[in-house]
């Protein structure tokens, strides 16, 4: 304890002999902030925007990476020689139709086909420029034998098709064609697989992957169908750059608002900073301190810039966070500069100002640099670049509060002592030396000359009597303490339910704005195209005989597992070349006792030639010697339509894979997202315990009382709880974007608890009831006063349309609102039962010995101690 009282005394020391130095030179520091804002901000000009979905979202440590790079080192993706899109090891390059009748009605009627064709045709039509000249999609599409990928549709219902008669069409697979994905909302014929009716049908329209014309194409896309007014079917598009365009346009969005959030937190630091003393007055320090706010939030980003770290969506809000915080270490200099003897010297008074503003502002910018910190470490890029924008922005921010607006805290103080007017600069006189009234409202301020001596702020202000006088002794009492009690556990609980039932996982469709035409297309893809789901890989990546009875027979029987899930259908559905083969061989009546030269023979000559079957190609890698080096068979899902049942399918083809006896890999392109689902729960269980871990070490090292940091651990927990609890409430899962703001809560956490946990230890009294209500009185007020500063920062995120903001509004709410029911109600209370003995001593070196009373109800005597004496010791 010894140590960590030196470290908060040489602290102590530091910053009074700092802030006098700064009164004697403040020029300085008042010109070399701007200038290295000025030099660090030219760096915004190389801002690049990323937007890519799976660099940003996907962890970076995914299995399904590894899973990706085994099949590709087995299977060469060769776009000149041709590919089916179901091979593709990448969600590949597409557009998308949903086509539903505007009746809401059956989409198989002659007159919608005929319109469906319509519009193929103008697709196709399509038309973009390139080096080459006039690009249509005919020119850029995926090929297999020398054509465009046909679709289910136009499979079942070629141009020129008549409904007139009746056409049985089987579902879903006709004509050993799989139609599942292209006809959604089907319903059957009594007890047949013959479709009755239909409420969708999906077109797909696939590009090549490494076509630079693609891009062009996607954007003509979604204009010509934006254009498009069918008779009979509303259409609905997406492309495979419709995500990340769609984030470009959510970040794009969010800073129309930044105007009105600027407005609210300009006005909010003046208002609370207007006093009716024109020369004690402070608006225009007020604004340097927004000001230099924004210093550090141009200085980080143009810092990072430079480094070619590239700018995402959700650190647009960084902004409105770092001006919260700057606004919050400016209230807290202005009231240790409001501390001081207002006839003292300004070196004196920054000196004073210093020693115990600095220290507090430090401790603050430590704990959420540190809990930032650790968000870098994480496994998803979007949350490590937030976390080092927003933390770099962090120290920034206090090396300004602590250079900049000091600075500015000398000139304003300067003018101060010489009474000079806050608007004009003018020499004005005191109140009681006032000609007039009029003099005495618009001009009049600064120290009477009538009185002398060490002249400080003397009379509380009304919020902390309130806390004192009112709010103390009703939490104090025992009705509301079982009533805190009580609600308490309810709070507990309610959280608990909600982590239970959390869902994880960011559903993609959420990046988007909620006008965005992405969200009707998810919304019906998810209404009728989700009882297939993604055809997934079961890959052999070794060199079997599989054409050996008791080899091949073993592996289907391995097959028939995967086959057998909950999560996926039968082999009637399975696409596997070796079943096939099998067939085939008994259809030409070879036995598949044969020699295995002659099976190969047979496989790469015949079967594999046989344009029926010149598919299976793609999925058997023969070696130099002509042997099966590696195969494998796609298997369809089924009813993949939540979040957790993606993770849970995922998670069980893996599981099978991994306790074959063969060296099995599964795999689908859409796995690269699914892992999200597997890994944001124990990165952010990992990220929550390194900052407990952080903020227990710094608390240890800067707070001198061990029980302290117990509390403040313990309070971080139960807020964490409550706000992961509550996100499930509103409607907000755990994802890359949920953890981001979780990270950002722990350090608003801090806050709350410390300052309460540690002025209670250090206050004495004759009860713990006594102890809290001076707590309380010392603390109500400016507790209240951050969080209000916060929650004025972020009250324009509540009116976005994008989930991205939206989200971090709903957490930094909760953390808000959590951390003051914990700060004025739920650990007052648990102190008053919990809470250790007042440190000794501790007090009485911070003011005068007050008058004990038997009862702290009823203590009327002024309590002196003030928010900076104890933010000396505590933050």
């Amino acid at each position: 304890m010894v140590h960590i009282d030196y470290i908060e005394k040489r602290l102590v020391s530091f910053y009074k002999r700092y802030g006098k130095f700064i009164s004697r030179h403040p020029i300085p520091f008042l010109i070399v902030p701007v200038l290295i804002t000025i030099t660090l901000g030219c760096g915004m000009i190389y801002l690049e925007k990323q937007t890519d979905v799976e660099q940003l979202f996907t962890p970076t440590n995914g299995r399904s990476r590894d899973e990706r790079n085994v099949v590709e080192d087995v299977f060469i993706l060769d776009e000149t020689v041709g590919l089916t899109f179901n091979r593709l090891t990448t969600l590949g390059r597409y557009g998308r139709t949903i086509l539903v009748a505007k009746d809401g009605g059956n989409v198989i009627k002659e007159g919608i086909i005929s319109e469906v064709h319509t519009l193929i045709e103008i697709v196709h039509n399509i038309s973009v420029t390139d080096s080459q000249g006039m690009v249509k999609f005919d020119d850029i599409c995926l090929q297999w034998l020398g054509e465009c990928q046909t679709d289910g549709f136009v499979y079942t219902f070629p141009k020129g098709s008549s409904m007139k008669g009746e056409k049985n069409v089987t579902y879903p697979v006709y004509e050993d064609v799989f139609i599942g994905s292209s006809f959604g909302g089907v319903e059957l014929k009594g007890n047949t697989d013959v479709i009755s009716t239909a409420a969708a049908i999906q077109l797909n329209f696939y590009l090549r992957i490494d076509d630079v014309t693609a891009d062009k194409w996607e954007d003509a896309f979604l204009e010509t169908l934006e254009n498009y007014d069918g008779n009979l079917v509303e259409v609905y598009r997406y492309t495979s750059r419709s995500l990340a365009l769609e984030l470009e346009h959510a970040s794009d969005s969010v800073f129309t608002s930044f105007t009105i959030t600027f407005t609210i937190i300009i006005n909010f630091a003046i208002w609370s900073s207007i006093r009716l003393d024109n020369v004690q007055n402070k608006p225009w320090l007020a604004l340097m301190g927004v000001v230099s706010a924004g210093f550090a939030v141009v200085s980080a980003f143009g810092f990072l810039m430079y480094c070619g770290v590239p700018f995402i969506d959700i650190v647009a809000t960084t902004p409105i966070l770092i001006l919260s915080i700057g606004v919050d270490d400016m209230f807290i200099m202005l009231a240790s500069w409001r501390k001081t003897n207002i006839r003292g010297k300004v070196e004196e008074r920054m000196g004073e100002t210093m020693s115990e503003a600095a220290l507090s502002i430090t401790i603050t910018s430590v704990t959420d640099a540190l809990a930032f910190g650790v968000g870098v470490l994480t496994v998803f890029p979007s949350v490590r670049i937030f976390c080092a924008y927003t933390g770099l922005a962090v120290v920034f921010d206090y090396l300004y509060q602590v250079t900049f607006f000091a600075a500015c805290m000398i000139i304003s103080g300067k003018r101060e002592r010489a009474n000079r007017h806050y608007g004009t600069c003018l020499r004005v006189k005191p109140e009681d030396d006032s000609p007039n009234k009029c003099y005495a409202i618009c001009c009049s301020g600064g120290p009477s000359r009538k009185r002398s001596g060490n002249t400080r702020e003397e009379s509380p202000h009304a919020v902390m009597v309130f806390f004192r006088d009112f709010f103390g002794p009703f939490i104090t009492h025992s009705v509301t303490k079982a009533a805190v009690i009580i609600t308490y556990i309810a709070y507990i609980g309610v959280s608990i339910w909600g982590i239970i039932h959390l869902q994880q996982g960011l559903q993609l469709q959420n990046l988007a704005l909620d006008d965005s035409y992405v969200k009707p297309f998810y919304d019906l893809e998810e209404q009728y195209f989700k009882k297939y789901g993604p055809v997934v890989f079961v890959l052999f990546p070794e060199e079997l005989n599989c054409l050996e009875p008791a080899v091949n027979e073993n592996l289907l029987s391995t097959l028939e597992v995967f086959e057998n899930s909950e999560y996926t259908y039968e082999e009637n559905l399975t696409d596997c070349w070796l079943r096939s083969f099998i067939r085939y061989l008994n259809v030409r009546n070879i036995s598949d006792d044969s020699d295995t030269d002659t099976l190969l023979h047979v496989l790469r000559y015949e079967f594999l030639a046989n344009p029926s079957f010149e598919h299976f190609s793609l999925d058997i890698t023969f070696g130099d010697d002509g042997v099966i080096i590696a195969s494998r068979c796609l298997v369809i899902t089924k009813d993949i339509n939540t979040s957790n049942r993606e993770r849970d399918m995922m998670s069980d083809m893996r599981d099978k894979a991994d306790q074959s006896k063969y060296d099995i890999t599964v795999y689908h392109p859409a796995f690269i997202f699914f892992d999200q689902y597997t890994a944001v729960l124990p990165n952010t269980l990992q990220n929550l315990g390194i900052a407990l871990a952080a903020m227990m070490l710094v608390s240890l090292i800067f707070i001198p009382q061990p029980i302290c940091s117990v509390w403040v651990v313990l309070c971080i927990l139960s807020i964490e709880a409550g706000v992961v609890g509550f996100m499930s409430h509103w409607d907000v899962n755990l994802d890359s974007i949920s953890m981001i703001n979780i990270i950002l809560c722990i350090g608003f956490s801090v806050d709350f608890s410390a300052h309460i946990a540690y002025t209670f230890t250090v206050s004495d009294g004759v009860s713990k009831n006594a102890r809290i209500i001076k707590t309380l009185f010392t603390l109500g007020m400016p507790i209240l006063q951050g969080a209000l500063s916060t929650l004025f920062g972020i009250s324009v995120l509540s009116m976005s349309n994008g989930y991205i903001f939206r989200t971090f509004f709903k957490t930094l709410f909760l953390v808000i609102v959590f951390g003051l029911l914990h700060s004025m109600f739920f650990l007052p209370v648990i102190l008053t039962f919990l809470g250790g003995s007042a440190k000794s001593g501790a007090v009485a070196d911070m003011e005068p010995k007050e008058r004990s009373t038997e009862n702290a109800e009823t203590t009327t005597t002024p309590l002196t101690i003030t928010v900076n004496e104890i933010n000396t010791h505590c933050i």
